[in-house]
């Protein structure tokens, strides 16, 4: 036996030393050199993945510990009855990510502090009593929705004589909707809409007045159809008058709506927001509102609306559809990535969040003068790692970037430009019109922005300060107290589009101090095709009709109005926009047996 005892030893000791592998390096993100290898160290199981061209450690999973001999066993409870809890998927290793672990990523303390990159807006609103309302900077208004986790919505349903908000069917117009109905139908997914673009961050509770308590007035309807006619003088005048009493201190908003009408009648079509408007009866003098005309069983016009009411956001859109700010730059105003420019668009840029309070400061990066610096933005809405880049260029001017999900398995960059020197409706935002790929590389304002590597979950990019072509910040504006926007010397106190015949509509108008106007319509998700164009008209009657024809059906419409001062479509210029002709009927009248 003594004889062969150090053969066994000398056996056991080689099988030891052949199963004992090295786990100096084991760690997430560290070098590996096989794929599907795995290996324990520090109470972790990490697999050696591939990311990108690398093979690199996962994050690993914890170990559970085994019971110890002679543990006390483990006290059983008595048995709780269920509670039909559903039934949790299977956990799996967290393998995602990887290139957030990249070691190329700049560490936060390379960074620069995130208050310089929220900007200022430099061309706030400036309300009664010198109040500065920032709408596309910080900071943000104390009478929003910043920060919050909810709000609070009340419905308001308005009926007049020629616009009821019905309740129930009417005999004598057995098809159409039931507006009571068609409210409780769009609600739900109006809700869903906030909890979906906020990944979970914010919801909202919509209260409807009970039915006796509904507004109802002895007279007919008397807003205005088309885009720019502020009708809250109108509903501000109802509420003196007739609702006195009625106290605005308990919700967040007040949404006014009237009833869906019949198409083409006449008012409807409004949809617009106030915030911080004059209201006695509202918490501290002020009260946020909306109100809708007909226009709300799309839910993307409630999320639009109330971005402006309970964010104080400006439309993201061109008043001006003949202009066109982000051509140099090869740049757009974000109707594919915002629905502040879009209200079809269920999306918000990473900049608007922020100023929603719906991304965290350590979701968010900030560099300025870093002559080079690596970065990882995550599309993954729920996730905690970095979501936005923001460049700055001057106070008020921010470069950003942002990872936006381009296949199921791949993401790509979008750039954009935020630049409050720019007024409201004039393109503040302007954005790239595709998003960029892996090996792409883009020159803007100054910096060189490249895409290292892309995956399911986000972007790696390279950020380096060229200096070429930047960013040159205007003049400064004079010091203003409490300005009085100026304004038009044109007065439209009727905007009526309706159709009228087969792939026809006319145009009515009331106004006062021009000399010419122009009048065209073009689809809603392509500004650039047109249907139908006036010209310059000359003509300074004050009731105006236009016939409208060449029109196509099963489409939404934008029709576009403009009105000159001189002649020839010169001098100072209104423009409004009416979106009432939409989804015009394909059968010909003319044609049926």
């Amino acid at each position: 036996m003594r004889r062969k005892l150090p053969v066994l030893l000398s056996v056991v000791l080689s099988l030891s030393l052949v199963a004992a592998p090295s786990f100096a390096s084991v760690k997430a993100g560290a070098k590996c050199t096989k794929a599907g290898a795995t290996a324990t160290a520090a109470g972790k199981k990490f697999t050696c993945i591939k990311s990108g061209k690398r093979l690199v450690w996962n994050k690993g999973v914890t170990i559970k510990a085994a019971s110890k001999p002679g543990q006390a066993p483990t006290k059983v409870l008595p048995a709780v009855p269920s509670t039909d809890v559903p039934r949790q998927p299977e956990q799996k290793a967290e393998v995602k990510n990887i290139l957030a672990l990249d070691p190329r990523v700049s560490p936060r303390a390379e960074l620069t502090a995130l208050t310089l990159c929220r900007t200022p807006d430099q061309t706030p609103d400036f309300a009664r009593n010198g109040v500065t309302i920032n709408r596309n900077g910080f900071p943000r208004p104390p009478e929003s929705a910043y920060g919050k986790k909810s709000g609070r919505i009340l419905v308001i349903p308005m009926v007049f004589n020629d616009l009821p908000f019905t309740a129930q069917k009417n005999p004598s117009r057995p098809s159409a909707k039931v507006d009571l109905e068609a409210l409780q139908q769009v609600i739900p997914y109006v809700k869903d809409s906030f909890k979906k673009v906020s990944a979970g961050r914010f919801e909202i509770q919509i209260d409807i007045l009970p039915q006796p308590e509904w507004w109802v007035f002895n007279q007919n309807n008397p807003l205005l159809s088309g885009w720019g006619i502020n009708n809250f003088p109108k509903v501000m005048d109802l509420v003196e008058t007739q609702k006195s009493a009625f106290k605005f201190d308990s919700y967040d908003t007040y949404v006014f709506i009237t009833g869906l009408g019949a198409p083409g009648q006449a008012g409807l079509g409004a949809a617009q927001a106030a915030f911080r408007e004059p209201n006695k009866n509202g918490k501290d003098g002020f009260f946020n509102a909306v109100l809708m005309a007909g226009t709300w069983e799309n839910s993307g016009i409630w999320v639009h609306e109330l971005g402006h009411s309970m964010y104080a956001f400006e439309d993201l859109y061109l008043f001006d559809q003949t202009t066109d700010p982000g051509k140099a730059l090869g740049m757009d105003v974000p109707m594919k990535w915002d629905l502040m420019a879009n209200a079809d668009r269920l999306e918000l840029l990473g900049w608007n969040k922020l100023m929603m309070g719906w991304l965290e400061d350590s979701e968010v990066r900030c560099i300025s003068d870093q002559k080079t610096s690596i970065h990882y933005l995550s599309s993954i809405d729920t996730s905690n790692e970095n979501k936005l880049l923001t460049i700055n260029l001057a106070p008020g001017v921010t470069l950003a970037a942002e990872a936006r999900s381009w296949t199921s398995s791949n993401n790509g960059l979008l750039l954009y430009i935020i630049n409050t020197n720019t007024s409201h409706g004039a393109g503040p935002v302007l954005a790239e019109k595709s998003l960029m790929s892996k090996g792409e590389a883009k020159s803007l304002l100054g910096w060189r922005v490249s895409v290292l590597e892309t995956d399911a979950d986000g972007v790696l990019l390279e950020a380096v300060k060229t200096d070429i072509d930047k960013f040159v910040p205007p003049a400064p504006r004079p010091q203003q107290g409490n300005p009085i926007p100026p304004s038009s010397s044109i007065k439209v106190t009727k905007s009526e589009v309706v159709p009228n015949g087969y792939l026809k509509a006319r145009a009515t108008f009331e106004v006062q101090g021009h000399k010419s106007y122009r009048v065209y319509v073009t689809a809603t998700d392509d500004y650039q095709k047109v249907y139908f164009e006036s010209g310059y008209l000359n003509d300074d009657r004050t009731s105006l009709a236009v016939d409208i024809t060449g029109l196509v059906c099963s489409k939404p419409l934008r029709t576009m109005m403009e009105f000159y001062t001189e002649k020839d479509g010169k001098g100072e210029r209104l423009a409004m926009a009416n979106f009432e002709l939409k989804n015009l009927s394909c059968e010909d009248p003319a044609r049926k047996p």
